[in-house]
């Protein structure tokens, strides 16, 4: 079991810190704002970037996540998520560092209560974006913008949103994505993170009558000066023209569609795709796009041997349960974690940059062998910090 950390025990006594909000700012901070605190500590991040940060989190944004999650509140919904729940988090581990960074995803939506009155208002995502914009360095929100204007059905006839909100399944149009860096910005009065929007294509796809991927990809193209950036287009055009391969229904698919809070410059696109088969081939043959993206044959053996670590080598290639839904169609219901693609795109490349999301209960039986699987994948390939596990630095955290 975690033991707090005593940063977290300090501010947490500090009350006088604390907006009123009724029972939800505490809830918030008691339970993602100590998840949070442990990560950083566990992570080794510098006190001063972890009282930073927790102090911010815990003033600006616990008071815009509302009230304290009641199962029996007919009043309040689920997020986005498979189990309901507001918050993603992540350790990342770079190839050329051995150290942890520590991200996560929010959910701002108006869940607890429900606004009836407008269900899909964006108004606590804006304020939590908003609270960014003075403090993160080099903060820019003009794709969020642009992105946000073709792709927000806020404007809609209440009933009409609430007819969205049932088809799509779920009433989270934008998730903010925090990266939380090591050092403190030299600026004084800015945070060591930066932002990210996260945007769900369900409820414009269903208002626009389009699949979720077309939906992005018109989305990408009526950006500000998309046509100078012609990287950013071939790679989408290598997107569409897998998935034109495909059945048609592959489209929707599409997950997210999530840009930086930096300029347009810097910023990368990505796309998120559930991937419609579990077989390592089959999630292989769309992390490459085929063939179409080059320089990925030495890496295959890598991430095979990674999947079959996974279920401690029982599950090495071989296929799992289906991801079709009843009707025959792809798996979209958020409430199934699937294994999921993601392609960034910026400028400086012609085709996209892959990752792959396994969702490790496919191919393991436990959370306790997929973190010993990645440990043994880790050493093998001397990516380890040689100290402490990846088990141990989550059981720490949890």
């Amino acid at each position: 079991m975690a033991v707090d950390s005593s940063l977290y025990v300090s501010l947490s006594s500090a009350t006088g810190s604390l907006p009123s909000n009724g029972t939800g700012s505490q809830y918030w901070w008691a339970t993602t704002g100590r998840d949070l605190a442990n990560m950083l500590r566990v992570a080794k991040y510098p006190e001063r970037t972890q009282r930073a940060f927790l102090s911010y989190y815990k003033d600006f944004l616990c008071p815009l996540l509302g009230d304290a999650v009641n199962q029996g509140d007919e009043r309040q919904m689920k997020s986005w998520t498979w189990d309901g729940s507001t918050h993603e988090y992540s350790f990342e581990l770079k190839g050329s560092t051995k150290t942890l960074d520590v991200r996560f995803v929010a959910d701002f939506g108006q869940l607890r209560p429900v606004d009836w009155r407008n269900p899909l208002s964006s108004a606590n995502t804006e304020a939590a974006i908003a609270s960014l914009a003075s403090r993160a360095p080099d903060f820019d929100e003009t794709w969020y913008r642009a992105l946000k204007e073709h792709l927000d059905c806020s404007d809609a006839p209440v009933p009409a949103q609430k007819a969205l909100i049932a088809e799509a399944g779920h009433m989270s149009p934008i998730l903010v994505g925090f990266d939380i860096s090591r050092d403190m910005p030299a600026d004084t009065g800015k945070l060591p993170v930066m932002g990210k929007a996260y945007f769900l294509p369900c409820i414009a796809a269903a208002a626009q009558k389009r699949t979720r991927f077309e939906i992005v990809c018109a989305a990408i193209r009526q950006l500000p000066d998309i046509s100078a950036r012609p990287n950013i287009l071939s790679s989408l055009n290598l997107l569409e023209e897998y998935l034109a391969s495909k059945p048609k229904d592959w489209e929707n698919g599409a997950r997210y569609l999530a840009t930086d809070f930096v300029s347009p410059d810097k910023a990368r696109l990505k796309i998120y795709l559930r991937c419609p088969d579990n077989s390592f081939d089959g999630i292989w043959d769309y992390f490459t796009l085929g063939g179409r993206i080059p320089g990925m044959d030495n890496a295959k053996d890598q991430y095979r041997e990674f999947v079959g670590l996974l279920g401690d080598g029982a599950s090495e290639g071989r296929a799992t349960s289906s991801l079709e839904s009843p009707n025959g169609k792809i798996e979209t219901g958020n409430r199934r974690k699937l294994t999921t693609v993601y392609f960034s795109l910026d400028d400086k490349h012609p085709f996209p940059a892959p990752k792959v999301a396994f969702c490790a209960r496919n191919f393991a039986a436990n959370d306790a062998l997929v973190a010993r699987g990645l440990d043994r994948w880790l050493s093998n390939y001397g990516w380890n910090d040689g100290e402490r596990s990846i088990e141990e630095h989550v059981g720490d955290v949890m």
